[in-house]
Formats: structure tokens, C-alpha cells, sequence
């Protein structure tokens, strides 16, 4: 008996001696020889991945104002299953955000494990949360980085800037066309996190700094840009325009030194046309940015402007002469149409410069029957009508010219006098400013570069200018349309004092939306011109949307003449085309012609 309890001890004692060294090996094993495995994983930590916010390029003036920016900004999140006592938690947040308790305590208390606080808080305030965070005292609130987009100028320029969406993206306008360019790149910071996913301090173990947009430096002059708004505005209001529609370019450069775009909607409870367009003599809203830039978004039939083409091309063929005179009658039988002039008149004989300064249809037309529908259309080609203009800004439309194969029996009367063609303002511009250039037509421009974070201009590519008028015809039709700001001619209103101004007139019926014909009492008036006109410096066109009076003479070329005399003095232009630096304002002397760069 004594020998069985003998045996039994010695193998429990043997037993437990093998248990014991499985022990004394496992434990060397873990904490003497432990493995790199183990290590990590004894040390490591819970991670979350942050994003830093690579901010959106700058929006500038010419001048270098800034008129789009980007700053951080931080969104404020709560998980409400975090949190225990929501209510003193609500008055602390309240208080630094500058919220009533109850809407922070409602965003601290729904359902689910996450809430938004607050958006756009500045980093100070976003800072001091995270910290409360972070030591206990806001349980369950988070900090998330951003950013917000600002535009320091208010609504100037905003159907030509454009804006940006909730996720920064561009919407429309520059910051729609230039996204890539302007989009920051986000980068990262990999942090160690405690109890709740909030991050431990100094536990960045990993980090890829963000990059910043590219800025844009633009031709836009913005005290320029103001004061065309300004004038655009009055006159829509003067004469109840529904839009409004002005762009100044550099002769020289093409650069768009300003660019308006306005709209004045009925007040509400008017009714609109049962065809779809807009009354002309009901109520409207005081004039707000449009929300398309009509400048290259909106086409329509032109009016007089137009007959730009015919006479150029009369003009190069050798068909008329500057002195040349023709006989026209009171009005044109053309396939069943009959054409006449804005007054009735007997048969007269009129020189080119009368045609065009009294803006005869019949007379053009004459000219334009022998010049014929090829020669015609080739005319408006060659202006860019029908064409894209290179600006390449989004929602821009080429206009629209008939191909011969579909003109009319009417055509050849209604096409030289700018009817049956589509065609926006900024076409127009180019094809006077290509005769405003000597011939030569140069592209428009709105971007003159990318400003990387140095500081550093660079410029962008522009198509090259070329040729679409010899140079002693442009001279001849640079004479002739000065003729039309005279005192007998269709835009007296247009000129300024001590300068030759040299331009068109255009006076066009808006057609029906639905149906065929034109809405009564409804059209588009236009002034299109360039000064001073020995040595032309500046262009502008001048559209109004449905005015009354509705002349492009009486509505159109009073604003073109307000804008441009305010033009020229900011930039000390002289009445023979020199600059003259000592005629500039101050605030136009830092910049000092930056448009003949």
C-alpha cells in the first residue's frame, strides 16, 4: 500500500515538474526570446486615417485682388452612443460656437452613431474642441478638417467666376472649366487612437503633407468690372431690360478687361406668354448677376451688326468704294417678303457711309444681292460667326449660320441685315475688334495664367492671330462706322467727347418660342464699337434684353459711352490712342496699362 502511494507521488511530482518546465520555457520564450510578432503586437496601438484638406488655388484680378479663396475650415461631429450627458456637454459646445444649447444638444442626442454640430468652424475654435476631446471633457465630439470657399468681391463677376459645390468641386463659370488646376490634393496623417477612435497626442506615425491648388490670375479689372455692372444695372432699370449683357476687351491683346452679365426677373405673380417668352411691360426685380453668362451663352439674331460682313466683303471684292453712292428704293419684294428701312422713304440715293450710319436695310441688301449668298456667308465665316471663339468657357455656343443649302428664297435679304443666324456677344466683339486690330483677328482671353505656390505667372497658350481683312479695307470700314456715332446717324448717343468713336447699332425682334413670327413689342438692342477710332485702344459690345425704347441706339450706346469713358480715364488713354500715365487715377496707376502687356 505504502509502495502504490509511493508510485503516485513520484509521477504527480514528475507530472507537475514537466508542467512546470512547459511553463519556465514558455515564459523565456514570450519575454526573453520574444518574437518581433509578439513585440508589435504587445506596442501597437489602434490607427484611423486623417485627411489633411489640400486647399483650392485662388481666383485673382488682373490687378492681383483676390476674388475667389479658399481657407480651412472644420466640421464638427459628434456619436451620440459616446455620449452620457449631452446637455452640459451642448452648453460647452454652444458656447464656443456661438449656437443656442438646444440645436447642439438636438445634434448630440438623435439616433445613430453619427451627427453633425457644426461645419465651417475655424481652425482656433476646432483646435480648442479637439482638445477638450482629447482630455476627456467632450466625450464622443470629433474634429474633421476642411475647407470653405470665399469670394472676397461679393457677387462681382459671378457668372464669370462661377462657384463650387459642398465637396469643393467647380459648379460652373472658371471654377467649373479650371477644376483640375485649381483642386488642392488632399493628403494624409496615419494616428494612433485610444477608447472612442480619438487620437492619441503625438501619435502621428505617418504623414503625407497636401498639396495646394493652382491660382489663376485673370484679365478681369475689377474696378473696371464694378463700374459696367453698375452702368448695365441703371440702364435695365431705366428701360425694364429682362437681361443685360457687356464686354470691354484690349484691342491689342484680346484680354476681357470686364464682363457683365445681368438678369431682371418679373416680380412675382406675373404670368408668362402663353409661347413661352417673356412680357415686355410688366414689373421686374432690381437687375441680379444671371445665373449663365450671357456673354457666350446666350445667342440670338443680331440686328445691324451684322452687316459688318457685307461691307467688309463689298469692300475687298471691289464692289462699292468708301464714295460710291446706290440707289435705294423704299423697300424690297424678296420671295414673297417685303424688306424696308426703320422710316419709310422714297427712292434715294445714299453713299455707303448714309447706309451704314442711317443702318439701311434696304441699301444693304442691295449691296448684298450682288455680292451673292457664297461671298456672303464666307464674309461671316471668316468674322467667326457660327464658329467657336477659343475661350473655351463652359456652356458657350457657337451661334449657328445657315449653310446655303438651306437658305430661303428669303434669305439673301434677311441674312445681310442679321436675321435667320444665331450669334452671341462675345462673336460680335471679336469681329469689330478684329477691325478695331487693323484687320487682324486676335483671340479672347480671360485667363492670363496659373500663379503656382511661388508666386510665379505662367502664362497660357492662346490660338495665334491671323488675317481676315486686309489692312486697307479695315482702314475703310474703321471710316465708315465711325460715321455712325454722328449727329444724324443711329447712335449719336455713343460718342464721347474729344473722341472718335467708331461702331454699329443693332435693333432685332425676338421670334416666338413655340411657333413661327416674331413677339410683339420684344427685342434685342446692341451697340458694338471701338475708340478712339484713329488708333482704337478699347472694344465693347453693349446688349439689353427687351428694352424700352427698344433701339440699340437709344439704349445699348449710351452705356457703351458710360463705360468706355470711364475706361478710358482709368487707363489714361489719350484721344489719338497713346497712354499717358499722368492721366491715370490712383487707383489705376499701380497697374498702369497691364492690358497692353
Amino acid at each position: 500500500m505504502a509502495k502504490r502511494r509511493s508510485r503516485r507521488t513520484r509521477l504527480t511530482l514528475l507530472a507537475c515538474g514537466v508542467v512546470t518546465l512547459a511553463l519556465i520555457v514558455q515564459l523565456l520564450r514570450v519575454t526573453v526570446l520574444a518574437s518581433p510578432s509578439y513585440t508589435n503586437l504587445a506596442t501597437q496601438e489602434p490607427e484611423t486615417t486623417v485627411t489633411l484638406p489640400g486647399l483650392r488655388g485662388s481666383i485673382l484680378a488682373r490687378n492681383g485682388q483676390v476674388l475667389a479663396m479658399s481657407e480651412l475650415r472644420d466640421t464638427i461631429l459628434a456619436d451620440p452612443l459616446l455620449i452620457k450627458n449631452p446637455l452640459p456637454e451642448a452648453a460647452t459646445l454652444a458656447k464656443l460656437l456661438s449656437l443656442p444649447t438646444a440645436q447642439v444638444e438636438h445634434a448630440l442626442t438623435v439616433k445613430g452613431g453619427y451627427s453633425v454640430v457644426a461645419q465651417l468652424v475655424t481652425q482656433s475654435i476646432g483646435s480648442k474642441i479637439e482638445t477638450m476631446a482629447l482630455n476627456g471633457v467632450l466625450p464622443g465630439i470629433n474634429v474633421e478638417p476642411g475647407q470653405a470657399r470665399y469670394y472676397p468681391a461679393g457677387s462681382l463677376a459671378e457668372p464669370v467666376l462661377g462657384r463650387v459645390g459642398a465637396n469643393d468641386n467647380g459648379l460652373f463659370g472658371l471654377e467649373y472649366q479650371y477644376q483640375k488646376l485649381l483642386a488642392g490634393k488632399n493628403g494624409y496623417a496615419v494616428e494612433q487612437t485610444a477608447t472612442g477612435n480619438l487620437p492619441l497626442p503625438n501619435s502621428i506615425v505617418k504623414k503625407q503633407a497636401p498639396v495646394q491648388g493652382r491660382s489663376l490670375k485673370l484679365t478681369i479689372d475689377p474696378y473696371l468690372q464694378a463700374y459696367a455692372e453698375q452702368a448695365v444695372a441703371g440702364e435695365m432699370q431705366k428701360t425694364n431690360a429682362i437681361g443685360g449683357t457687356a464686354v470691354v476687351m484690349d484691342v491689342a491683346t484680346g484680354q476681357i478687361l470686364a464682363m457683365v452679365s445681368l438678369s431682371a426677373p418679373p416680380l412675382p405673380g406675373a404670368k408668362p406668354l402663353a409661347n413661352g417668352g417673356q412680357p415686355v411691360d410688366v414689373k421686374r426685380a432690381l437687375p441680379t448677376q444671371s445665373w449663365i453668362n450671357q456673354a457666350v451663352a446666350y445667342s440670338y439674331e443680331p440686328g445691324s451688326v451684322a452687316k459688318i460682313a457685307t461691307f467688309t466683303a463689298a469692300l475687298q471684292d471691289h464692289l462699292i468704294t468708301p464714295t460710291s453712292t446706290e440707289v435705294v428704293p423704299g423697300h424690297l419684294n424678296i420671295g414673297g417678303s417685303i424688306f424696308h428701312d426703320a422710316e419709310p422713304h422714297p427712292t434715294e440715293v445714299l453713299s455707303m457711309g448714309q447706309i451704314l450710319a442711317q443702318s439701311s436695310n434696304v441699301g444693304t441688301i442691295e449691296i448684298a444681292r450682288r455680292l451673292g449668298p457664297a461671298r456672303l456667308l464666307a464674309s461671316f465665316q471668316r468674322f467667326g460667326w457660327g464658329e467657336p471663339t477659343g475661350l473655351a468657357f463652359p456652356g458657350e455656343t457657337q451661334g449657328y449660320l445657315k449653310p446655303i443649302s438651306q437658305w430661303s428664297a428669303t434669305a439673301i435679304g434677311s441674312t445681310p441685315i442679321g436675321q435667320d443666324q444665331l450669334v452671341t456677344p462675345l462673336q460680335i466683339l471679336d469681329s469689330y475688334n478684329a477691325i478695331a486690330n487693323g484687320g487682324v483677328m486676335v483671340a479672347p482671353k480671360l485667363v492670363l495664367g496659373t500663379v503656382g505656390s511661388n508666386g510665379k505667372l505662367s502664362p497660357l497658350s492662346s490660338p495665334a492671330p491671323h488675317r481676315i481683312v486686309p489692312a486697307s479695307i479695315d482702314k475703310e470700314m474703321v471710316h465708315l462706322l465711325s460715321g455712325v456715332t454722328g449727329a444724324n446717324a443711329t447712335a449719336p448717343d455713343a460718342t464721347i467727347p474729344g473722341y472718335v468713336v467708331a461702331g454699329k447699332t443693332g435693333t432685332s425682334q425676338k421670334p416666338l418660342h413655340t411657333q413661327a413670327g416674331y413677339q410683339m413689342g420684344a427685342y434685342w438692342g446692341t451697340f458694338v464699337g471701338m475708340v478712339p477710332a484713329q488708333h482704337p485702344v478699347l472694344s465693347a459690345v453693349v446688349m439689353l434684353d427687351q428694352p424700352v425704347p427698344i433701339y440699340g441706339g437709344m439704349t445699348a450706346a449710351p452705356v457703351f459711352s458710360q463705360i468706355m469713358r470711364y475706361a478710358l480715364a482709368r487707363y489714361g488713354v489719350t484721344p489719338t490712342g497713346t497712354i499717358d500715365t499722368s492721366l491715370l487715377p490712383h487707383t489705376a496707376k499701380s497697374s498702369s496699362r497691364r492690358s497692353r502687356e
